[in-house]
């Protein structure tokens, strides 16, 4: 930044966010005010939109197959006690992987993996190649990790 741009930003925030103009006069910028917030209505809003925490979503499919949590967990190559964290806390939000890897022990649909991953706040993305390889397993119900192993691997991506 220049000396000039410099002097330019220090006398604008000495004159509140009014910014001197050249020979068209002065220009003001208003600075944006808070907005009163109902904090009721925030508050009724949150909850009327609100989905399952992670947790809450990922054991509902648990439960939906009726199997056991060790038998998912297994299968996902996941450790017991990175699991156990899972369960006891309701908020806990695990890394990309570990949700993709839920996914696939569950042998979730496309629709249901979406929604377990957005329930983490992840997607798989379209942009992404291994998002795309994993998006293909599931499309294609192989759920197998070896198989979904040698996919990733052909890739160049790690595999679970």
């Amino acid at each position: 930044m220049t000396a000039q741009l410099l002097l330019e930003c220090e006398q604008y925030i000495k004159n509140g966010g009014i910014l001197a103009g050249s020979s068209f006069g002065r220009i003001e910028i208003p600075f944006h005010k808070m907005m009163d917030i109902d904090t009721d209505a925030a508050e009724q809003y949150l909850q009327q939109h609100r989905e399952n925490y992670f947790t809450e979503q990922m054991f509902a499919f648990i439960d939906r197959t009726g199997q056991k949590d060790s038998d998912i967990y297994k299968k996902a190559l996941i450790d017991r006690r990175l699991f156990s964290k899972i369960r006891s806390n309701k908020k806990y939000i695990p890394a990309k992987r570990t949700v993709i890897a839920l996914c696939l022990a569950l042998e979730l649909s496309r629709e249901d993996a979406d929604k377990l991953l957005s329930s983490a706040g992840y997607s798989l993305s379209r942009a992404d190649d291994f998002d795309l390889v994993i998006a293909f397993c599931i499309e294609k119900k192989i759920f197998n990790f070896f198989d979904i192993n040698d996919v990733l691997v052909h890739f160049g991506f790690e595999p679970f």
